[in-house]
């Protein structure tokens, strides 16, 4: 017995159009945001990634969360 993938459909044209739209949305938001706000942000995402990255290996010296204070 094979098991087989069903062919991959290729999504329409308006839902490449609204996924365009919300991408430049974000962006346009990212860019209005002040540069303390992006630290904050990269703050943030560091918090959630980093453990992840500590499960599977040992974080290197320059793979540490930023001191915040």
């Amino acid at each position: 017995m094979t098991m087989s993938n069903p062919p991959a459909t290729r999504p329409s044209p308006e839902v490449f159009d609204a996924l365009r739209r919300g991408k430049k949305a974000l962006h346009d938001a990212h860019r209005a945001l002040s540069v303390s706000e992006k630290v904050k942000m990269v703050i943030e995402l560091q918090a959630i990634a980093l453990p992840l990255m500590a499960r599977r290996r040992p974080l290197r010296y320059y793979e540490r969360q930023w001191p915040v204070g």
